[in-house]
């Protein structure tokens, strides 16, 4: 067993389904709600798997999750156009933000670099897929595991089903590129093709902002029900009124020890 067979198999293992907390938004949307204090952010994601944030961040809140049962730390490799969503930027164009040593040097345990395909320009769909890969190498390199965030371009201009088969042949693309684990979207009632196509395990990303807090965990039921290794939340764990019991509420419902609508009340989470 290599080292990045370990750390893996070790994260993995945390959890039977990984409940990761995202607080990487301010590297291309800037203090949004829930995230203008990082440190008061964190202070409510101790018992997240992980937390995904930017390797800036991560001197700031450190002793946060020092803890030896602390979250893991995620930090991103590479910088994608398109997630400066106030901008309106289309043509999800990737550039490197740091080294994996670097990342390292930061703090971080695991790594994560985003993965953009059918652009429309086959010379950014190559440079994507080269930068992609150059991270994957870097890491295997250091022993350190890497998650592919499979993103496509336009989602927003996507029919479900466009958008479930450009998941599926993205999700594929990122493990053979070798990733080790996949970050992207819930596709719907099919998404289990997706699961059965990728052979590395695949965290469902939350994306925007969920109408209500059930809303949330009824799309993290979903996800663990389609074999989904675990799922990750950003603005649905950072805004909501209880993010610590939000937290608890998606880890029960996924692993099956509550029902949607008992961890609503458990943990309190809608206004009664």
């Amino acid at each position: 067993m290599n080292g990045k067979e370990f750390r893996l198999r070790r994260f993995l293992g945390k959890a039977g389904k990984l409940v990761v907390a995202a607080m990487d938004h301010g590297t291309f949307l800037g203090p949004i709600p829930g995230l203008t204090d990082p440190r008061q952010a964190c202070m409510q994601l101790k018992d997240a798997d992980a937390v995904l944030m930017a390797s800036g961040i991560i001197s700031h809140v450190a002793d946060i999750f020092a803890a030896p049962d602390g979250p893991w730390l995620i930090t991103r490799l590479a910088w994608n156009s398109t997630y400066c969503f106030q901008w309106e930027y289309h043509q999800s164009r990737h550039r490197p933000l740091l080294s994996v040593a670097q990342a390292l040097a930061c703090g971080a345990d695991i790594v994560l670099a985003s993965l953009a395909l059918n652009t429309g320009s086959e010379e950014v769909d190559a440079e994507n897929a080269s930068l992609f890969s150059r991270c994957v190498q870097q890491a295997a390199e250091l022993g350190i595991p890497i998650i592919g965030e499979y993103y496509p371009a336009g989602t927003e201009r996507m029919t479900p089903e466009q958008l479930h088969e450009s998941i599926r042949i993205g999700c594929r693309v990122a493990a053979e590129l070798g990733a080790d684990a996949i970050k992207t979207f819930y596709t719907g009632p099919r998404f289990n093709e997706v699961v059965a196509g990728t052979p590395v395990p695949i965290l469902v990303l939350g994306a925007e902002k969920t109408r209500t807090e059930r809303d949330a965990l009824v799309l993290a039921a979903k996800a663990a029900e389609g074999g989904a290794r675990g799922i990750v939340f950003g603005r649905n764990i950072l805004q909501s009124r209880n993010p610590a019991g939000f937290i608890q509420a998606v880890r029960a419902v996924m692993d099956g020890s509550s029902t949607i609508d008992a961890a609503v009340k458990s943990y309190v989470l809608e206004p009664s």
